[in-house]
């Protein structure tokens, strides 16, 4: 099922209008509907929500016992899910999960007929045998989110009055077990640093073992975020994978979007890859495309965020280093801040953590080291000023 909002005539009134296919009652047939007043865009994006819910109790009070659980989730659940506005990375990461971890398993099920049997059978088979992407067995972590997803979708029916209840709330949450986290030693950083020294991405490589921001993050810096005289970078922008491709985004929360400082080096190596940018965008001439971001080809496009995985993966074995995946080049940064004594709260502004019981949670193997620290430090000032 399908919907939409639009805006009729921009600062007049109530300019806001929704737009989705309805079922007429047992016949099943479809028709447009269209209704407008509303004075924002969260409005009518609410009503909208509310109308293909709404327009979903139809459909099952026609026929209950028919609709199977793939019919609910790809017909109705996921065009629900489209109008409320979500990231499109989330989007299509729901979408994944449903057409190829859900549905080739209990698809067929009967929603109104799935039982906790059911519910534990599919994250079962998909720890044993995985899904149509034709991987093996799923980690624990994947069965994981098949289970976020299912339960939300479930939860949804249940509001609607679809189901009584919500077999996978009966069914235990999958665990996942605690991943040991990767990072290099400051020794490792300075060795990488050094050896990607001429790289197109240097600037990028300093950016993510110093400040530890995310790929998407760095792979959607535009020049517009920058403020070098300042030494100051906003990271508002983000450059996302979804079905492959490379999309425009924006940060997950409020924490995400968020302004640090720059240090000098750092500085020094994006003002040369400005200048780089000016020579490569004089020599392309006409096949040159201006996009914006800091980091790009030497035609002007972005880089694909993968690009930046599978570069960071083949310098740090032309370094000889031990391999570490590239979101672990921001576990190191993290770690470096705090071992520097960088207070929590600090760290986590500049990582874009929303809380600083996030930070204190993922690195708290570096905090107990820190504390010792404190105490030394304040026991030495109390013996200096004694002495």
């Amino acid at each position: 099922m399908k919907g939409r909002t639009y805006q009729r005539t921009p600062g007049r009134g109530h300019p806001w209008t929704i737009v989705y296919d309805a079922h007429d009652g047992p016949t099943g047939a479809r028709r447009r509907v269209s209704k407008g007043g509303f004075g924002t865009r969260k409005d009518a994006e609410a009503a909208l929500s509310k109308a293909l819910a709404d327009a979903q109790v139809g459909i099952y009070a026609a026929r209950p016992a028919q609709v199977t659980l793939g019919e609910f989730l790809e017909g109705e659940w996921l065009a629900v899910q489209a109008s409320r506005g979500l990231r499109p990375a989330t989007l299509a990461q729901y979408r994944s999960v449903v057409q190829h971890w859900i549905v080739p398993h209990i698809g067929s099920v009967p929603l109104a007929r799935l039982t906790l049997k059911a519910v534990q059978g599919l994250y079962d088979s998909l720890r044993a045998s995985g899904s149509t992407l034709g991987r093996g067995g799923l980690s624990a972590r994947s069965v994981q989110l098949t289970a976020t997803v299912l339960r939300m979708a479930l939860e949804h029916a249940v509001r609607g009055g679809l189901i009584p209840r919500n077999p996978a709330d009966l069914v235990g949450r999958p665990r996942v077990a605690h991943r040991e986290m990767a990072a290099w030693t400051n020794t490792e950083t300075r060795q990488f640093l050094a050896a990607t020294a001429g790289d197109r991405l240097a600037g990028a490589w300093r950016i993510f073992l110093t400040l530890g921001p995310r790929r998407g993050e760095v792979a959607g810096l535009r020049w517009a975020d920058l403020d070098l005289d300042a030494g100051r970078a906003r990271f508002v922008h983000t450059l996302v994978v979804v079905d492959g491709k490379a999309v425009e985004s924006t940060p997950k929360t409020a924490a995400g979007r968020r302004s640090v400082p720059l240090d000098p080096v750092t500085v020094a190596g994006l003002r040369a890859r400005l200048v780089c940018q000016s020579t490569e965008r004089e020599a392309a001439g006409p096949i040159w495309t201006e996009t914006g971001y800091v980091f790009t080809r030497e035609d002007g496009q972005a880089y694909h965020p993968d690009f930046y995985s599978n570069r960071f993966d083949a310098l740090a074995k032309a370094a000889g280093l031990r391999p570490i995946r590239l979101h672990d080049a921001r576990h190191t940064a993290a770690t470096g801040l705090l071992e520097d004594g960088t207070p929590t709260k600090v760290a986590a502004e500049l990582l874009g953590h929303a809380s600083p019981t996030i930070t204190a949670t993922l690195y708290q193997h570096v905090l107990p080291g820190m504390t010792e620290s404190a105490v030394a430090r304040r026991a030495a000032a109390l013996d200096d000023a004694r002495a």
